[in-house]
């Protein structure tokens, strides 16, 4: 809610009375002192916290007017699992500093996500519109790109529907108003989240597959596909369905999912499966690579450069950087350094993965960047025809000369050879 809007007042305002403010979200009006407001734990949801299973919804919390015309602090501690079994007493000052934290972290996280989301939309318009760029690599890139963009289709919708929900001070909004709904966005979630990590696993296993192999052969894209998109399937479902039998219809959001055995048996230990596969494929990966370095005589310090050159490159690729999520969460009595790198580290790896293999592996690509100059060469030539003498002449032949006769791109015989100064 917009502190504008929140500006009621009730009595005199000097020192026995509070002014109306706007915390959390709240627009608390003008009261006397020792004036005690309560509210339901179930409203932090709402308010940003990272992981909503953490919060204790049957509980509630109270924000008084104090002498001096004062606010006190939101006391939180009782709305949070991390807090209440280990220390009911948390002062003030750490719970603001924690709450400080994750809102910082949280608006970090949607400009990443939009970044992302607008970064994937363009890379899928250049592999789709340039028939030089169509190739197995490229083509499982998309499937990727695809599956992040509408996974992060549907965590945007939800932010600006909880932004919607703040700014109007509404706790039920369309989506959240109709359990169906919302429980629906959560299982299309979920099911996007195990499909991007399904083709970051086929990511691994095509690169690691032209490593083991010295004649490409044709790529088993059905394979690929059921892997990417169709075994994902039955696990959502089957989670979906322990959910619905458990909570019922009436289970809301399903708020805190993240917490229970059904997630863990069927969501998280597959996409951990997946991520540790991956660990795999890359440690092979750097191995080929080093191997490869050394037989061509190369420097040792060059050998280190490359070799972390590329495992730097593929970490975004393959996802691995996920498993972080398995560390515990900070208590908000843990010390303000690690709280800070964990909210922002994690939440930045996240939300701007997609935003960082788009980059990679598209726009930072020397053949996509070849083919967008000679297309920004010809779309010039045809605005000044006089330019045309001093340009790149682009013919069909080298438009062509990215692709192989069996769909291959070339730039796959550069992650065999691996001594390419670009990893890419």
């Amino acid at each position: 809610m917009d502190s504008s809007e929140c500006t009621d007042t009730v009595g005199p305002l000097n020192a026995t009375y509070c002014h109306s403010e706007v915390i959390l979200g709240t627009c608390y009006p003008s009261s006397p002192i020792n004036h005690t407001f309560t509210r339901s734990c179930k409203h932090l949801v709402d308010e940003g916290f990272p992981n909503p299973g953490d919060i204790i919804k049957s509980n509630s919390f109270t924000i008084t007017c104090q002498i001096g015309g004062k606010w006190s602090s939101p006391g939180i501690g009782n709305c949070l699992f991390s807090l209440v079994p280990e220390d009911p007493g948390v002062s003030d000052a750490k719970l603001q500093f924690y709450e400080r934290v994750i809102q910082g972290a949280k608006i970090m996280e949607v400009v990443g996500m939009c970044l992302s989301w607008f970064c994937l939309l363009m890379a899928i318009f250049v592999f789709t519109c340039f028939r030089s760029l169509q190739c197995h690599r490229t083509r499982i890139h998309i499937h990727l790109f695809v599956a992040f963009l509408l996974r992060l289709t549907f965590d945007i919708i939800l932010w600006v529907e909880r932004l919607y929900s703040k700014r109007h001070n509404e706790q039920d909004t369309a989506i959240r108003s109709v359990p169906a709904l919302c429980q629906s966005f959560e299982v299309f979630r979920e099911y996007l989240r195990l499909c991007t990590f399904a083709w970051m696993f086929i990511e691994g296993v095509y690169l690691n597959s032209l490593l083991s192999t010295a004649v490409f052969g044709r790529p088993k894209f059905v394979v690929y596909y059921v892997i990417g998109w169709v075994i994902s399937i039955p696990l959502v479902v089957a989670w979906a369905t322990a959910m619905h039998l458990t909570l019922g219809s009436n289970g809301g959001c399903w708020h805190g999912h993240m917490n229970t055995l059904f997630y863990w048996i069927f969501i998280e230990t597959p996409r951990n499966a997946l991520l540790v596969a991956n660990c795999v494929f890359l440690i092979n990966i750097v191995r080929v690579l080093i191997t490869k370095l050394r037989e061509s005589n190369t420097s040792e310090s060059q050998q280190v450069r490359k070799a972390i050159k590329a495992t730097i490159v593929l970490l975004p690729l393959l996802g691995i950087a996920n498993l972080v999520w398995l560390v515990p969460q900070p208590k908000v009595t843990e010390p303000k350094e690690w709280i800070v790198t964990y909210n922002y580290g994690l939440l930045f790896l996240d939300a701007y993965q997609g935003l960082l293999v788009g980059l990679l592996y598209c726009f930072l690509n020397t053949e996509v960047r070849g083919v967008l100059r000679r297309k920004w060469y010809a779309w010039q030539n045809t605005r000044n025809p006089h330019r045309r003498h001093h340009s790149v002449v682009t013919t069909a032949t080298d438009v062509r000369l990215s692709v192989m006769e069996d769909g291959h791109c070339k730039l796959d015989g550069e992650y065999v050879n691996m001594v390419n100064s670009n990893p890419l």
